[in-house]
C-alpha cells in the first residue's frame, strides 16, 4: 500500500457569504443589471411621473446621520419650507436594499398619515461597491411601483446608479433634489405680486374702458333726444 495514500486528508469549506470582487465585476454586474431592466422598460421616459410644482409634504428616505440630511433641510428652509418626514434607512452594507424597500412601500401604504407628494432617496458619495445597494433590481422594481413621484441623489454627480434610471427625476446631489422639490419662495412672491399688478391693470382698463363707453352713449343719447 502506498503511504502516501494512507495520510491523504479531506478539507471541507462552508461558506457564508459569496461576493464578487474587483470593481471591473461589480460594473459588469450593474451593465448586466441595467441592460435587463431596460429591456423590461423600467427606464422608459413614458412611465415618469410628474413632479408637482407646490408639493404641501416631502418624504426623504436617506440615513439619518451624516450631512445629507442637513443639506437637504437646509436647502429646503433656503428656498420654500415645507412639511418633511424623514425615513431613516441604512444605505450601505447588508440589509441596506431591504431597508430602502421598506421606506417606499411605507410611504406609499394607503394607510400611511398625511402620504408625502414627493420623495427624495438620497445619499453622500462613495466607491461603487458602497453604493451597490442602489444597483439591486428589487430596489429598482419597488421605485418604478411607488405611486409617489421619486427623486433620486445618490452619491456624487458623476455616480449614477440604476434607480437613477428608474426614479421619476435625478438630482446629482441630495442639494439638488431639495431644489428640484421645491420653488424658491421669494420667487414665487414676486411671481404673485407681478399677476396681481397685471390683473388690477387689467380690471381698472376694463372700468375705464366700460366708464368711457357709457358716458359716449349718453352723451349720443341726449343729441337724439335732447333732454
Amino acid at each position: 500500500m502506498c503511504i502516501r495514500d494512507r495520510y491523504k486528508t479531506t478539507y471541507q469549506i462552508d461558506i457564508d457569504k459569496l461576493e464578487i470582487a474587483g470593481e471591473g465585476a461589480l460594473l459588469k454586474l450593474i451593465e448586466d443589471r441595467k441592460k435587463r431592466l431596460q429591456e423590461q422598460g423600467l427606464f422608459d421616459q413614458k412611465y415618469k411621473k410628474s413632479i408637482p410644482y407646490l408639493p404641501s409634504r416631502l418624504g426623504i428616505i436617506t440615513s439619518p446621520t451624516g450631512s445629507v440630511i442637513h443639506d437637504i433641510i437646509n436647502r429646503l428652509k433656503e428656498r420654500f419650507p415645507i412639511n418633511v418626514d424623514i425615513w431613516p434607512v441604512a444605505v450601505q452594507g447588508i440589509g441596506a436594499t431591504t431597508s430602502i424597500i421598506n421606506a417606499l412601500k411605507g410611504f406609499n401604504n394607503s394607510s400611511y398619515e398625511d402620504q408625502p407628494d414627493v420623495i427624495i432617496i438620497a445619499r453622500g458619495g462613495g466607491s461603487t461597491e458602497d453604493l451597490m445597494a442602489f444597483n439591486d433590481e428589487n430596489l429598482a422594481f419597488a421605485v418604478f411601483e411607488s405611486s409617489i413621484p421619486i427623486i433620486s441623489a445618490i452619491g456624487h454627480e458623476t455616480d449614477t446608479t440604476i434607480i437613477d434610471y428608474v426614479a421619476d427625476v435625478r438630482a446629482s446631489t441630495p442639494t439638488a433634489a431639495a431644489e428640484k422639490a421645491v420653488p424658491v419662495k421669494n420667487e414665487l412672491k414676486q411671481l404673485v405680486s407681478t399677476l396681481e399688478q397685471r390683473l388690477d391693470f387689467l380690471i381698472i382698463g376694463h372700468i375705464k374702458s366700460d366708464k368711457d363707453y357709457l358716458e359716449n352713449l349718453n352723451k349720443f343719447l341726449n343729441f337724439i333726444f335732447p333732454p
